[in-house]
Order: C-alpha cells, then sequence, then structure tokens
C-alpha cells in the first residue's frame, strides 16, 4: 500500500494541464480566454446615429457671425430621405436639407451631426420625406449624437486580452468584434462509470440484491462542483464485454472515474479490464480508512493529452473520500488552475467530542465544523462506516485522525478539510 502523501505527489506528477480548446463563443460563459480576441471591423462600423432625429448640415446651424459656434433659433430643412437601422444611406445630405434617422441607422454622407427629434417645433416632428421640418436647437454642437466610425476600438485592435474570463459584457464585446469562436482554458470532461450488476438507476425500485445507482450523481455533482463537465456513462455490469465497451467509451474523456469493482474479489473485475485497454497503473491501493482499494492509472496516447483514471471503490462514503483527496487536484491541474487552487484548504480545529483513530491507517472521518478559522471546532458525526451515505450527507468536513494516534479526547487540536 503507498501513503496519502505519495499518492498526491504520483497524481499531481501525473496529471498534466490540458491545452486550450476552440469553443462556440455560446458556449463560453465564465470561461477564461487562452488567446487575446482581436476585432475584425471597426466600432461603429460606419458614422452612426445615436438618437432619433435628424441627420443635418452643422454648416446650416452656424451664424455667419459665429461659423461652427453661433446658433440660430428655427431652421426649416426638406426632408429628403427617411432611414431606420439597417438601412443603407443611398442620399447625400446637402445645405439646406436633413435626412429623418432612426437610432443606430448609418449616418449619410454630408450630414455631421444629428438634431434630436424632441427639438423639431411646429408639429413638424412627424414629418417624413418630402415635407419640411422646423428645428429648433439652442445647444448646436458640431457632431452631436453621432457615433463616429471606430471611435470604440478600430480593426485589428485587441479587445480582450488572453487570461479575462468571460462575463456577459466580455461575451457581447467578443462578438462585436467578430469572434464567433474563442481560446479558451476548457474545464476538463469527466467520464463517470458505475460498475456493478447489482446497481440499478435511481428511479428504479430495487429487487432483492439490488442496489440504486447512488455514486454516479454523486461524483457527478463533484465533478461540477470542481468546475469540470462531467460525462455519466451509466451503469457497467460486472461482466467483462460491458465493462470493457464503457471503458473504452470512457477513454476519449479528459479523466475517466468507476466506482466499485477494484478490491479482490471474484467480480472486482476493473482493474484488469483497465490493463486490457491499454492503460498504464500508477498505484493500486493506499494506507488510508476509507478508501484503500483506490486504483489509478494513465491511458497515453499519441498527439493528445493522456486520460486519468481513477477506479474509486464501491462504498460512498470512500467513494467522495478519495474523490476529495485525489481527484479533486487531477481536475484542477487539468484545469489549468494555479498549485494554491489545487487542493481544499486544511485547517486545525478543536475536538467537540472524542474520536478513535486507526492504528494502521488515517482515517477521514465525517464531521461537522463550526465557528472561524480563527476558532475552528469539529465534531465527529455518528458514521456506520464507509457505506453511510446518510451520515456523510450531514457532515460539511473531514476530520483527519493520524493512523496511530489511537482516541483523541475531546479539546484535542485536529486537522479538518472543509467540504463545500
Amino acid at each position: 500500500m503507498v501513503d496519502v502523501a505519495e499518492v498526491i505527489r504520483l497524481v499531481e506528477q501525473t496529471a498534466v494541464a490540458l491545452p486550450p480548446r476552440r469553443v462556440r463563443l455560446a458556449a463560453a460563459a465564465g470561461r477564461e480566454l487562452a488567446a487575446a480576441v482581436v476585432a475584425d471591423v471597426d466600432s461603429p462600423p460606419w458614422h452612426r446615429a445615436m438618437m432619433d432625429g435628424f441627420a443635418v448640415c452643422g454648416t446650416d446651424f452656424a451664424t455667419p457671425s459665429a461659423p461652427g459656434g453661433g446658433i440660430v433659433e428655427v431652421i426649416e430643412l426638406e426632408v429628403v430621405a427617411d432611414l431606420a437601422a439597417g438601412d443603407a444611406a443611398g442620399v447625400a445630405v446637402r445645405p439646406g436639407a436633413c435626412v429623418r434617422i432612426m437610432t443606430g441607422a448609418a449616418v449619410p454622407p454630408g450630414a455631421d451631426a444629428v438634431v434630436p427629434i424632441e427639438r423639431a417645433v411646429d408639429d413638424t416632428a412627424g414629418v417624413r420625406a418630402g415635407g419640411r421640418v422646423r428645428l429648433a436647437e439652442p445647444r448646436f454642437r458640431p457632431g452631436q449624437h453621432i457615433g463616429w466610425q471606430g471611435s470604440s476600438f478600430r480593426a485589428g485592435d485587441t479587445v480582450l486580452t488572453g487570461g479575462t474570463r468571460l462575463g456577459p459584457a466580455q461575451l457581447g464585446l467578443a462578438a462585436e468584434a467578430g469572434a464567433s469562436h474563442v481560446q479558451t482554458l476548457a474545464p476538463p470532461r469527466v467520464a463517470i462509470i458505475a460498475t456493478g450488476s447489482e446497481l440499478v438507476p435511481a428511479e428504479a425500485v430495487p429487487a432483492c440484491g439490488q442496489t440504486r445507482n447512488s455514486n454516479g450523481p454523486m461524483l457527478s455533482a463533484a465533478v461540477e462542483e470542481a468546475a469540470a463537465e462531467p460525462i455519466p456513462l451509466g451503469i457497467a455490469a460486472d461482466r467483462p464485454e460491458p465493462l470493457r465497451a464503457a471503458i473504452a467509451q470512457g477513454l476519449a474523456a479528459d479523466i475517466l472515474l468507476l466506482s466499485g469493482g477494484v478490491s479482490a474479489g471474484d467480480y472486482d473485475l476493473v482493474p484488469g479490464s483497465l490493463a486490457a485497454a491499454g492503460v498504464q497503473r500508477i498505484f493500486h491501493k493506499v494506507r488510508l480508512k476509507p478508501g484503500k482499494p483506490i486504483w489509478f492509472g494513465v491511458f497515453r496516447r499519441l498527439q493528445a493529452s493522456p486520460t486519468l483514471v481513477f477506479g474509486l471503490p464501491g462504498n460512498p462514503v470512500s467513494t467522495l473520500v478519495c474523490f476529495e483527496l485525489f481527484v479533486r487536484p487531477a481536475v484542477a491541474i487539468a484545469a489549468g488552475l494555479p498549485r494554491d487552487r489545487w487542493h481544499r484548504p486544511r485547517l486545525t480545529a478543536v475536538l467537540e467530542a472524542a474520536a478513535k483513530g486507526n492504528a494502521d491507517r488515517p482515517v477521514y472521518r465525517p464531521c461537522t465544523i463550526a465557528g472561524s478559522d480563527q476558532a475552528l471546532t469539529a465534531a465527529p458525526l455518528a458514521w456506520g462506516g464507509s457505506a453511510d451515505l446518510l451520515g456523510l450527507s450531514r457532515a460539511n468536513g473531514l476530520l483527519l485522525l493520524p493512523a496511530g494516534c489511537g482516541q483523541l479526547e475531546s479539546g484535542s487540536e485536529v486537522e479538518v478539510i472543509p467540504l463545500g
């Protein structure tokens, strides 16, 4: 058997960060960019009206005594066209004329300002092409209410740098810049197989000798909590053919988790099936309670990232303890996270009640942790062993009882791992 610390070292040594993936923009929400997004067009891509109104020549609003700055009170202009957003400007604006224009429409040639529709007087606000509008703009400024081409960014500009997390605003900006796909640090894909001929789906009523598949949904939730993508592959019976077929499917993922079938019984076929599939064993069995039978290996392929394979014990508490200690860091490494995010924190707490360890293996026992980080307490939960999922469901942490510690009394300092 291998010690826990050595197992963690072996997992960390074997796992590698996955290369970035090119994903559809719609599927990239919440992910981190691995490469910059560079705009392929100007924004705005043309001079754009920023208000509903009339596109005009600024010279019509300047007095001879103050070119470009003086204001006349009322200007009457011929409306030569109507432009809505999406229309192409088919007419140029000359002095003495204007175009009725909607927000977002392209400003026609010759126009250099927009006068809001609210500035129309004498009931001329509704005038369209062929009519005449009277405008009073007391604070006219050349260029007003126009979004000038390229004023936000230019084609070739980097609008999002690598390392940016893609929230709603960033996704919108990437779309505006022309990115239909982006390179991201994609979450690892984790295939999950529950093994055992006795297993039935959660919706089935188990007959005598059958057990509902609780490990599958539990592992899927744990994978999602670790910010990875679970791929549930259902139940594989304890027979070589269905097990090998499920393994072959699961090896296409970045990480493959199997629960059950890794001990030394007649129907514990997982280690042999993995070997037959070409998976290289790294270790089998760890000095740990619960979780001793865990199996770990790697499936290597040419020109592709390796698939990490964990054969987890079948009892649910063992499964989750092994996930937290060994699978979680593998997921974090594959996701490219920094070392300080590979493991859950380990904290010091004070025991609220006596707890007994094991003579030759460290015990990770479900517990409840309370208090602040400066003054934590840990209460061991009533626990029926590695199959007691009810006891585990009431825990918010794991209490570490070192090998050979005997019975630790209330008030003893212990190490705990918060869950969730």
